[in-house]
């Protein structure tokens, strides 16, 4: 009997080998996981809301407080009230983060060379058109919560 498998699990195999890399390479920075959303804070140049975060990384509010929490706890992110709506908490980076996140992007970087070595630039334009078209297919079919989670109705 064949066994059909599913395009999920290559593509969970992958980012399980790639985060692998990644969190050998920044281990002595401290920081176990985040270092994606820590980039788009700096990004941001403390400019961004926990909802903006929320809403430009697909995840519910209280996932952003835990992850927001977990980077304070380590040095690297701290929130600060915003002056135009006292309601919101902009997200700033500390000076350890400043010093930390150019290594994180090189680590960024490299993996994504060493990932795509001998892949045409043109096939990998292929790569991300079809993992778009996928994401899109697969959209109908999503349940309402998660649509909203992950944004899919932009």
């Amino acid at each position: 009997m064949q066994v059909t498998e599913p395009i999920s699990r290559k593509l969970i195999h992958l980012a399980k080998i790639y985060l692998n890399v990644l969190s050998k390479r920044v281990e002595h920075l401290g920081v176990k996981r985040y270092w994606y959303t820590l980039s788009v804070i700096n990004a941001n140049k403390g400019a961004l809301t926990q909802k903006a975060l929320s809403n430009k990384l697909g995840k519910d509010k209280s996932a952003i407080v835990n992850i927001i929490d977990s980077l304070t706890d380590k040095g690297y992110v701290y929130r600060e009230v915003n002056p135009g709506d006292r309601r919101e908490h902009l997200l700033k980076i500390t000076a350890k983060a400043q010093k930390a996140i150019p290594e994180i992007v090189t680590a960024f970087n490299d993996i994504n060379n060493i990932v795509t070595r001998d892949i045409p630039a043109k096939d990998m334009e292929i790569f991300y058109s079809v993992l778009a078209r996928m994401e899109e297919n697969l959209k109908p079919y999503a349940t309402k919560e998660l649509n909203l989670k992950l944004n899919l109705n932009k």
